[in-house]
C-alpha cells in the first residue's frame, strides 16, 4: 500500500517541481542571539555585517507582492533570534498589509504582554517556541537560565488566543532523546496545539559534537515514539520533513510523504539580502541577491540546481533502490565535500535492524 502511494507521491512532486510555485519565504532578520546553542545550525551569536534595513527589507517584500499573489506566500520569520531586531514588527505590519500570512520561530526570552499583543496587532498567524528537552538538557543546549523563561512564553503566547497555531519543537538529540515522553505530557497539560520533532543537522555548531547524533536505535525509538503518539488524540505531533524514511515509517510520523522542497516551493532572504532556499543551506546554494536581484527574476530563472538533482546520483545513491523516491535525501543534508548525505536515514534505520538482530542471536 505505501509503495503505491510512494508512486503517486512521486508523480505530485515531479510536477511540483515543474511549475515552482512560491508557499513559503524565510526571512532571516538577522544573525544576532540572546543565546548560543550547542546545536546552531547559523552558528549565530552578534549582529553580522550589512544586514538589510528597514527601508531596504521593506522594498524587498513590496516587489514580490507585485510579482506573485502575496495571500498565498507564507513568510516564516526567523534568525538569529528575531526578536532582536527593533524594527520587526514596523516590517512585518508592513508586510501583512501586503497581504502576506507570517509567522515567526522564537526562542522565547524575549516574549512578554507587550511582545504579544504587537504580535497580534501587525497580524501574526503562527508562532514557534524552541524548547530543547526537559529542564536539564534545554538548559545544556540553550544555556542562558533559558527554560522558565521559554515555558511561559509558550504560556503566554497560547493563553493570548490570538494565534491559529502555537508550536513547540524540539531537536532531538542524545541530550534529551530521553525527555519525549515527559515533554510530551507537558505540552499535553499546557495546551499546545503541535509539536514539531525533528534531528539535528551536523552543521554550525552541531557537527563539533557527535552527542547531537542520534544513535540509530535513538533514531528509531524517536519514530517509533511519534508513531505511536500520532495514534492519540490530543497534541498533534509531527517529524520535519527532515529525510525519507522508507516504508517503514513513511506515511506515519508526519501527514505528508517524503519531500524537500527547498527551492520549488521555499525560497529564503538572508540577514545579509543572499537569496536561497532553507536558511542552513551552504553558501554554494545562494541564488542572488536582493540588492542587486529582482527577487522574482532569481525565482523564476534559477534555482537550478535545486529543481533537478540528478547531479546528486552519485557514490553510496548511485544505484540505490530508493533513488527516485529519495533524490540523495535533503538538500540541508548533503556533504558537498563527500559528494553524499551526511544522513542516510535509510541506512541508518538498517543498521538498527542488524544490531537488533545480532542482540537476538
Amino acid at each position: 500500500m505505501i509503495a503505491g502511494r510512494l508512486k503517486a507521491w512521486q508523480g505530485r512532486v515531479e510536477q511540483e517541481r515543474k511549475e515552482h510555485k512560491l508557499r513559503y519565504l524565510f526571512w532571516e532578520t538577522t544573525r544576532a542571539c540572546n543565546l548560543r546553542c550547542g546545536h546552531c545550525g547559523s552558528s549565530c551569536t552578534v549582529l553580522g555585517p550589512g544586514e538589510l534595513a528597514t527601508d531596504e527589507i521593506k522594498a524587498v517584500f513590496e516587489s514580490i507582492a507585485a510579482d506573485f499573489d502575496a495571500r498565498s506566500i507564507m513568510v516564516a520569520v526567523t534568525g538569529g533570534e528575531p526578536l532582536l531586531r527593533k524594527d520587526l514588527f514596523d516590517v512585518m505590519g508592513h508586510v501583512r498589509g501586503l497581504g502576506f500570512q507570517w509567522g515567526m520561530v522564537t526562542n522565547g526570552m524575549l516574549v512578554d504582554n507587550d511582545v504579544v499583543e504587537k504580535c497580534h496587532g501587525t497580524g501574526m498567524n503562527t508562532v514557534t517556541v524552541s524548547v530543547d528537552g526537559l529542564r536539564k538538557a534545554h538548559e545544556l543546549i540553550r544555556k542562558g537560565g533559558s527554560f522558565d523563561r521559554t515555558i511561559d512564553a509558550l504560556l503566554l503566547l497560547k493563553g493570548s488566543g490570538y494565534f491559529s497555531v502555537v508550536q513547540a519543537t524540539t531537536c532531538v538529540s542524545q541530550y534529551n532523546i530521553g525527555d519525549l515522553q515527559g515533554l510530551y505530557e507537558l505540552f499535553s497539560r499546557m495546551g499546545i496545539d503541535e509539536w514539531r520533532l525533528l534531528t539535528v543537522t551536523p552543521i554550525g555548531r552541531a557537527k563539533d559534537d557527535p552527542n547531537f547524533r542520534l544513535q540509530p536505535s535513538q533514531l528509531r525509538s524517536l519514530l517509533d515514539f511519534i508513531v505511536r503518539k500520532r495514534r492519540e488524540k490530543g497534541l498533534r505531533i509531527t517529524f520535519e520533513e527532515e529525510g525519507f524514511l522508507g516504508t517503514e515509517y513513511e506515511g506515519k510520523v508526519r501527514d505528508s510523504l517524503y519531500f524537500c522542497p527547498a527551492g520549488i516551493s521555499i525560497a529564503s532572504i538572508l540577514a545579509n539580502g543572499d537569496i536561497g532556499a532553507c536558511p542552513n543551506l551552504p553558501p554554494k546554494f545562494i541564488q542572488g541577491n536582493v540588492r542587486h536581484d529582482r527577487f522574482s527574476d532569481v525565482w523564476e530563472h534559477r534555482y537550478q540546481s535545486m529543481r533537478d538533482l540528478s547531479w546528486k546520483r552519485c557514490g553510496l545513491c548511485d544505484g540505490c533502490e530508493w533513488w527516485e523516491f529519495c533524490l540523495g535525501n535533503s538538500l540541508h543534508l548533503w556533504d558537498l565535500r563527500e559528494g553524499r548525505p551526511s544522513m542516510c536515514h535509510i541506512r541508518i534505520l538498517a543498521e538498527s535492524r542488524r544490531k537488533q538482530g545480532n542482540f537476538g542471536r
